[in-house]
């Protein structure tokens, strides 16, 4: 006998894979009468029955199924002879099916258990667990029977859950969103099921790169769901009762007492809805309590809210949730005192401004129940700061704007503060209309005196990309601005150093990174960790790595700051996970150094890794989210329309960079351009061009004296004069700077223009396989082939080309395309194409795209 009835301990359950085998075998061997499948509601055992049904009839067992209804469950013999009818209705006795025998009453099921001995076949069934009280004797009967095998279902592990996830939605799910729905659900696949669907209809997931996030907290969703119409089916009592416990419940031992009638608990405990601990009641799975809370019509809300506060408020409860009293607060609406209401709901946001999303609606119930102007304009002040920090934007905005019309409430600092957050907004939003407005001095009158109006207007040129204008207006009332608050004075310094960095103007930029003490908001705990985020995300746009590190260390990183480390430092899979992360939650839509940087190095990543459809909607999606310093994202477009084999096109993006770059008088980013340039020039024969561009790379590299613009001028200096000291310098600053990927380039750059020996090539193939860049080591294998050097791992390599191959199929490439990528012809693509799907087994294209979302095929 297999695992238990009554108390499935984990240690023997079987796992899901096996659970089908483990009902299969008994039946087809003969050692079993009778196979129970046992699990929680929404465990999946009608779906294991249907399986094994199919099973059995591909087999050619014959199979039938017996219907329990309602009203058998207090009728024994009418069970028993349709069981009997049904047998005889077949010359072969078929295997029997009964679907959930806990619907049964003690006798019926009594019955039923005595006459299978005497039956000429085997069953297949069913029980939900608990185990009812009524039901013990049975169970323990049926744990020391021989003629039983019971096979409890598990709950899913997180790889499951995952896979569930996908094939939901065919798209992948983020580690920190499978751990959530794991939770939430407990990982029973009903609820599962029931914790997606209340995930998308709350607006709670967004998608990336073929991965779903969860950027908002979930709050459940009273749709009529199949998990949550099971409870209404139970009667009034029980739906009142869980409703009123999915509000309650938190209150522990309290609960009971403000729940008033408890007769239905009981009932739900019998049910596996609730769960008794000895100090209270749970919910068996936090997904349930979210979607019954959410099933609440609006008087019900109030009442329940009110009847928790006020309990809390007589010290009759007590919660040690924070968010607890907040969240009922804004439930019991009017019920509560506005006063005390406010300067709670306040308090609550005021300590979790910074690291608790939920502030957000704390404060903006604050501000709506405040019954004092000064009370109010705190209230909208710190949510508009909330909204800000958790990139709610747009509500960051509306907040911003109703606090400014009360300007007699702040002082001049939170007025600049205020002004700078709805500048931030608009760029967030993408509206550089009403930016050009600001920046142009035609928009409504700025808040403030004349220093922070000359700051406003900077920050619109920035958000604008009037960069060069920004830093000369920033320079020419310098005397004026400095003078202002902390927070003008902050504000000037931080963006005047973000416009002298895009404008090449390098003293400029390293006087404030220097020295961040010349921005005084940086002595204010709150404001620290933005303002060195800030300088340090300017760094790694620079491809300065190393000090944008140290500038961020002892500091916590946002998804942002891991994804710009991880991708210089060649930690890749970290990193498109950080960066898929930060771009899907617009964390970084304010943040035009970051966001750009970001959007650039996932597209690069997924490009290298022959993700090339998901590389050009990353690019779309960044150029229409912000489309701040758009010529860093021709870089890996251009790099994309290359290895599709679009040469024009590719030379034709990087030429449409060069010459943003230059109307807008940005140097920034120039140097990458320049040097792609170069290397097309060379590879056309137009050697001319290639040294033109050398001289172009000199002067930026003299501008702006970091180390990637003297890495691009030595690079292109060494392949356009074989300039064997440039060879060696070149090879000596990018081992200093340490970024594999940047190695890579050089070292295969280098071997494709005769500057390279084996060990080049090797070091390189061996740096693009930390980094799992499948096309660049296609390229290097290409070129060791070349050379004559030898390709380590014959096996590897294989088994690598054949993914490669998999990873562009799934992309949506046509043959062409393949030939295009690969290098070879659409014949030769037919015949590999031919030779996977044979290996691997899949039948079609969108099979093996399947498999690859899901990581079946690696």
């Amino acid at each position: 006998m297999t695992g238990t009835l009554s108390h499935p301990d984990a240690s023997n359950l079987i796992a899901r894979d096996d659970a089908h085998t483990s009902v299969v075998w008994p039946l087809l061997s003969g050692t079993a009468r009778l196979v129970l499948v046992t699990g929680a509601a929404g465990i999946g055992r009608t779906a294991l029955l249907n399986e094994v049904r199919d099973t059995l009839e591909h087999q050619r067992v014959r199979t039938a199924d017996v219907p329990l209804l309602r009203a058998d469950r207090n009728r024994p013999q009418a069970v028993v002879a349709r069981v009997r009818e049904e047998l005889d209705r077949w010359s072969r006795p078929p295997v029997l099916f009964l679907d959930d025998l806990q619907r049964l009453n003690h006798d019926v099921l009594r019955a039923l258990l005595d006459a299978l001995p005497y039956l000429a076949t085997c069953v297949v069934a069913s029980y939900r667990t608990p185990v009812r009280l009524e039901h013990t004797d049975l169970a323990d009967a049926l744990e020391t029977s021989p003629l039983t095998e019971i096979v409890p279902l598990s709950p899913l592990n997180r790889s499951e859950v995952s896979l569930m996830f996908t094939s939901l939605l065919n798209v992948s799910a983020d580690p920190e969103l499978v751990r959530r729905l794991h939770q939430d659900s407990r990982g029973v696949p009903g609820l599962v099921d029931l914790a997606v669907d209340g995930y998308l209809r709350g607006g709670a997931l967004r998608i990336i790169d073929r991965t779903a996030y969860l950027v908002e907290e979930p709050r459940g969703t009273g749709h009529r769901h199949p998990a949550v119409e099971r409870i209404r089916l139970l009667g009034e009592a029980a739906w009142r009762t869980a409703k009123a416990m999915a509000i309650l419940h938190p209150l522990g031992p309290a609960a009971e007492e403000l729940l008033g009638d408890t007769g239905a608990l009981p009932e739900l405990e019998a049910e596996g809805i609730l769960v008794r601990h000895d100090d209270g009641w749970r919910f068996r799975a936090p997904v349930l309590a979210n979607a019954l809370a959410a099933s609440l019509g609006p008087y019900e809300r109030h009442d329940l809210g009110w009847r928790a506060v006020s309990a809390i408020w007589d010290g009759r409860a007590f919660c040690a949730n924070p968010g607890y009293l907040p969240d009922r607060l804004i439930d019991a609406g009017g019920f509560a005192d506005a006063e005390k209401a406010a300067t709670q709901l306040l308090a609550a946001g005021r300590a979790a401004v910074l690291h608790d999303p939920a502030a957000r609606r704390w404060l903006r119930a604050a501000a709506d129940r405040a019954t004092n102007p000064a009370q109010q304009a705190e209230a909208l002040f710190m949510h508009a700061v909330a909204c800000a920090s958790h990139n709610d934007f747009v509500s960051a905005m509306a907040s911003a704007d109703a606090a400014l019309e009360l300007p007699d409430e702040f002082t001049p600092d939170q007025t600049q503060e205020l002004h700078l957050i709805r500048l931030v907004g608009m760029c967030a939003a993408g509206d550089r209309a009403g930016l050009r407005k600001v920046a142009d001095g035609s928009w409504r009158s700025l808040p403030g005196g004349t220093a922070a109006r000359f700051i406003g207007r900077a920050v619109a040129m920035c958000y604008t990309d009037r960069w060069d204008e920004a830093a000369k207006l920033l320079a020419g009332t310098r005397n004026t601005w400095r003078l202002g608050n902390a927070a003008t004075v902050t504000f000037g310094e931080i963006f005047g150093m973000s416009a002298a960095l895009m404008t090449g103007r390098m003293a400029e930029f390293e006087r404030v990174v220097s020295d961040p003490g010349l921005c005084p908001l940086y002595a204010v705990e709150r404001h620290r960790p933005a303002l060195q985020a800030a300088m340090a995300r300017c760094l790694l746009l620079l491809g300065e790595a190393k000090r944008g590190a140290r500038m961020l260390a002892g500091q916590p990183l946002t998804a942002a700051d891991l994804a710009l480390l991880g991708g210089a430092e060649g930690r890749w899979d970290d990193a498109l996970g950080h960066a898929r992360k930060a771009l899907v939650t617009g964390s970084t839509l304010g943040q035009v150094a970051a966001h750009t940087a970001l959007a650039r190095d996932l597209a690069t990543m997924l490009v290298t890794r022959a993700k090339l459809t998901r590389a050009r909607e990353v690019i779309a999606d960044a150029r229409v989210g912000q489309n701040v310093l758009p010529h860093v994202l021709d870089v890996p477009e251009s790099d994309l329309e290359l290895v599709l084999g679009a040469r024009d096109k590719s030379r034709q993006v990087l030429q449409r960079g060069l010459a943003f770059a230059a109307h807008h008088a940005i140097v920034i980013g120039t140097d990458e351009l320049e040097l792609r340039l170069a290397m097309m020039s060379l590879e056309d024969d137009d050697r001319e061009d290639a040294e033109f561009r050398v001289e172009r790379l000199a002067d930026i590299a003299e501008t702006m004296d970091t180390g990637r613009a003297h890495r691009n001028h030595l690079l292109a200096r060494a392949v356009t004069w074989h300039d064997k000291s440039a060879v060696a310098e070149v090879r000596r600053l990018v081992a200093e700077r340490g970024q594999p990927h940047e190695i890579a380039l050089t070292l295969t750059a280098l071997a494709s223009h005769g500057l390279g020996d084996a060990q080049t090539l090797r070091e390189a193939y061996e740096l693009f396989g930390t980094m799992d860049a499948l096309l660049p080591r296609a390229v290097v294998r290409h070129l060791m082939r070349e050379h004559g050097v030898a390709v380590p791992g014959r096996a590897a390599t294989t088994a690598e080309q054949e993914r490669l191959l998999a990873s562009l199929v799934a992309e949506g490439l046509t043959n062409r395309e393949l030939a295009g990528v690969l290098r070879t012809t659409e014949k030769s693509v037919e015949a590999k194409l031919t030779r996977l799907f044979q290996r691997t087994g899949y039948r079609s294209r969108v099979e093996l795209a399947t498999a690859m979302l899901t990581g079946e095929y690696r």
